[in-house]
Parts: C-alpha cells; sequence; structure tokens
C-alpha cells in the first residue's frame, strides 16, 4: 500500500437509511428483496505502516456509492479503524447483515492490508484487521466460513494489495468479487495531506459509475450495471494494477445507474488505441466537464519493484484562465499525449494519471484515471 500520514480517527460503527433508486417491484408472488453492506477501512496498525487518511476515505465514499446505486431502503453499515480482531469481525458481519435471508444480497467492502507471502509454490495471503491497539490476520477461509453464515447472495469488494489472491476463497454461485489486484501485485493508494487520500480501485469504482457516459457504464441501456459491465468500464480507467472480477462474464443486477453525475469530475472519458511512430508513442483521449476544473497529467516511470511515483512527471493541461495555467472551460475536450520512445524506459510503459483539483478555497489533487501506455502489441487495457 501507499504510504500514509498520521491522524487520529475515533472508530466508528454508522447505519445509514438510503435514499437510493427505487428498482422495479417484484411480482406479487416473489418475497421482497432486501439489500444489506458493511464498509470497513482500517489505516491504524500496530506493525503495518499506517495508511491514513486513505481506508476511512474509502470506506467514506464506499457507502456513498452503496446508499446511491443500490434500492432505496438498502442497510449500510460502515466501520472505520476497527475491528481489531476475528472474533469482533465476526460479530461485525453478524449485526449488519443480520435478517438477510436467501433472496437478498450482502455487500461487504475492505481497504486494509493485505500481506502475501509464497508456501509450497503456492501464494498466500491475509487481510490484517487493526484497531490502532490490536493488530490480527485473518485468512481468507475463515473470512469465507464467516459470510457464509450469512444467507443469499454476496459480494466481496477489496481494495488491499495482493486482493487477487484473497479473491480465490470466494468463488461460488453465490459469490461476485472485485479485487483490486493480482494475487502478486499492490493496490496503490492516493494521499494529499493528512485528510485528502484514497485507494486507486476504490476511486476507479466510484468514477466508473459516477462519472461515466451511460453507454459506457449501461451499453445495453437497461438502466442497471452488471458485473460484466462494470469490469469493462475499470479497466478502461484504472490501469495503477490489474483488477479481479470473478466471475466476469456476470450479468445480473449489481448496482443501479446515478441519476446524476457529479459535476466536479471529467465526465464520458474516452482513450484511442496507442498510436506509434518512429519516434513517439501517441494518446489520444477525451472528456468534457460540466464546470471549470484545473487538470494535470502525470506520467510514473515503471520501476524493478513497480510504479516509481517519486519520479514522476508533471504536465498542466494546455488550457489557461487568464493566467492559470490548466484551468478548462466547461465542455468537450480533446487531448494527446506524446511521448518519445526513449521516455518509457527499459519496461516500454510508463503509467499515465489524470489528475484534477477539486475545492473552493484548498484545492487538493484527486485522481480521474489512471492508464498504461505501451509499445507494440501491449498497448491493450
Amino acid at each position: 500500500m501507499g504510504k500514509g500520514w498520521i491522524l487520529t480517527l475515533l472508530a466508528a460503527l454508522t447505519v445509514f437509511s438510503s435514499p437510493a433508486r427505487d428498482l422495479p417491484a417484484p411480482s406479487p408472488e416473489a418475497p421482497a428483496m432486501e439489500y444489506r453492506c458493511l464498509a470497513v477501512g482500517i489505516d491504524r496498525f500496530v506493525n503495518e505502516e499506517t495508511t491514513t487518511p486513505c481506508s476511512a476515505n474509502n470506506a467514506e465514499t464506499i457507502a456513498g456509492l452503496f446508499r446511491d446505486c443500490l434500492p432505496k431502503g438498502t442497510k449500510v453499515t460502515r466501520r472505520v479503524n476497527g475491528p481489531g480482531s476475528a472474533e469482533e469481525m465476526e460479530d461485525l458481519i453478524r449485526v449488519a447483515f443480520r435478517g438477510a435471508g436467501e433472496k437478498d444480497t450482502s455487500f461487504l467492502y475492505l481497504s486494509t492490508h493485505g500481506v502475501a507471502w509464497t508456501e509450497e509454490n503456492q501464494e498466500k495471503a491475509v487481510l490484517i484487521l487493526s484497531d490502532g491497539e490490536r493488530e490480527e490476520a485473518l485468512a481468507p477461509d475463515t473470512l469465507r466460513r464467516m459470510m457464509d453464515e450469512v444467507p443469499g447472495k454476496k459480494v466481496l469488494i477489496l481494495d488491499c494489495c495482493h486482493a487477487g489472491a484473497i479473491a480465490e476463497s470466494f468463488r461460488g454461485p453465490e459469490w461476485r468479487v472485485l479485487a483490486g489486484c493480482l494475487a502478486e501485485e499492490d493496490c496503490y493508494f492516493w494521499a494529499a495531506g493528512e485528510v485528502t487520500g484514497t485507494g486507486y480501485f476504490t476511486a476507479a469504482l466510484e468514477n466508473a459509475l459516477r462519472a461515466a457516459g451511460k453507454e459506457q457504464i449501461d451499453p445495453d441501456g437497461n438502466g442497471e450495471v452488471s458485473l460484466s459491465e462494470l469490469c469493462g468500464r475499470i479497466r478502461e480507467i484504472y490501469g495503477v494494477s490489474n483488477a479481479v472480477f470473478l466471475p466476469e462474464e456476470d450479468n445480473g443486477y449489481l448496482f443501479t445507474v446515478p441519476e446524476e453525475q457529479a459535476g466536479e469530475r471529467i465526465l464520458d472519458l474516452r482513450f484511442d488505441p496507442v498510436r506509434e511512430t518512429e519516434e513517439q508513442i501517441i494518446l489520444d483521449f477525451h472528456f468534457r466537464t460540466e464546470t471549470e476544473v484545473k487538470l494535470e497529467y502525470r506520467l510514473i516511470p515503471r520501476g524493478a519493484d513497480g510504479w516509481d511515483f517519486t519520479r514522476g512527471m508533471k504536465m498542466p493541461d494546455r488550457a489557461r484562465s487568464g493566467q492559470k495555467r490548466g484551468v478548462l472551460s466547461a465542455g468537450d475536450k480533446d487531448r494527446t499525449i506524446k511521448l518519445s520512445r526513449d521516455r518509457l524506459g527499459e519496461s516500454e510503459q510508463v503509467l499515465l494519471q489524470i489528475v484534477s483539483y477539486r475545492g473552493l478555497y484548498r484545492q487538493v489533487p484527486v485522481p480521474e484515471a489512471t492508464r498504461i501506455i505501451k509499445t507494440g502489441e501491449k498497448n491493450e487495457p
């Protein structure tokens, strides 16, 4: 995970009643289908590196998505900096999903450290539970056993390192899984100061649902987002790691398309295929803005141990508002990134970050999308 900053947060268990959109009513014979959600974000650890404030913000972000993109009446439970033990995690699951039936769906979101090692040529991984004073490793099989006590369908969302290894324990007809990286990969966090930060994967999930064009997130136009549709959109705008979706071909209801897009974001972002000349690699992309926004682009080289954010290069957008460079007016935009081949280095790839600045008085950087720019046959997202 990315580096964090120290911030004291009060562990909280909060239940919200969702004001989300209604879905079509079930037939009179069918029992009412209910949704329950638990979002856990852990930043403070005993032995692991702090990630403050990223996981706390992740939990808040995903709770907002649950409220806005699931049926009206969805119960959302959010816990920050806890639980500190497997026993407390089991109690939390029992309370959050109490009353679930066979026709219901339960969402579990976890943002914490994932720790992996190799044993007998197999990748093993655990989740770290902590309240800042106590810390305990939670094996995926143990978490699976806890969730097996919850009837009905289940959705697991993981924003942690080695999430793909953990996801393997949750295959089955009742499960759908969204994991931020492959078994051998890290999930990266973004932080700017002591209060602003998020996981890149969680940010991509939010941007996919709140900032995509309807044809990008709901190509069949039925007003619903399936795991297959969400998978396609996230891979378009998330390049920092390789997300895992199980099963990718699932076309059942997962989320509702929000009624309104978020005005502060760049919207309908789309990338053209990479073009190559003898000397350059060229990426064209397009988006629109509904309000004035400051935008910059960052190019991150690939190092021996992954993306080297310390050597990233910043480029403000070419637009100007008076003397302010990088400030875009509202409207449709077309942009091009051109890179000399030697800029790509031995890995023949760089990570493009599209970053906006939000906030009226104290603008802070927020990731809008990440995209790998590669050479040759590696141009597919």
